[in-house]
């Protein structure tokens, strides 16, 4: 798939060099890694449920989910056109289990409909990322197609190195704490005794 450059859009830009060209980096190495996405959708009554599940990703940023109506995050996804997708580095090669990379994305979610053009482009790059198990669960009709649209996110590489993820293809970058507002403040603050 084609790879999406990402671009500094902060109020208050990094230093055009090396922090930002940093983050960039991990970011599109985050995305590069993945096979499967945590997914937190809610129900009719507002109740969470985080779950997993494999996911592709398109040239825009889309992930797309084929999900089974066993598992109750298909319907909340029918019912609520709602989620939010986590892709979180691995324990086992995280630096500090505290500041693992991830980036979390507000997402809306639309049914693909089952045979339509979209849908066999879609399950035939599922096929050639996870192999023959496609194959079969293609021919399952209680498998369903979901693709998630991200309107926002935000990337964390590490301490005091959090992002905000906007704009077309989610490729804008800004520095959390530039500009105003609830996040203004730069990095974390020390507790003050009283």
């Amino acid at each position: 798939m084609k790879k999406n450059k990402i671009e500094n859009t902060a109020a208050n830009p990094l230093a055009e060099g090396q922090e930002f060209a940093e983050a960039q980096a991990g970011y599109e190495a985050l995305l590069d890694r993945f096979q499967s996405i945590q997914l937190g959708t809610a129900d009719q009554t507002g109740v969470p449920e985080a779950s997993y599940s494999p996911s592709i990703m398109d040239e825009c940023r889309n992930f797309y989910v084929h999900v089974s109506e066993l598992s109750s995050h298909t319907s909340n996804l029918r019912d609520s056109a709602l989620a939010s997708v986590l892709v979180i580095e691995d324990e086992s090669t995280a630096e500090n289990i505290f500041a693992r990379k991830r980036v979390a994305y507000k997402c809306n979610a639309l049914l693909i409909e089952r045979h339509s053009d979209q849908w066999k482009n879609v399950i035939e790059q599922f096929e050639e990322k996870f192999g023959k198990i496609i194959g079969f669960l293609r021919t399952m009709e209680d498998f369903h197609l979901f693709k998630l649209t991200p309107t926002s996110g935000r990337l964390v590489l590490g301490f005091g190195q959090a992002y905000d993820v906007s704009g077309a293809g989610m490729k804008h970058l800004s520095h959390v704490g530039a500009g105003s507002g609830k996040n203004s403040h730069q990095g974390h603050r020390k507790e003050v005794k009283k």
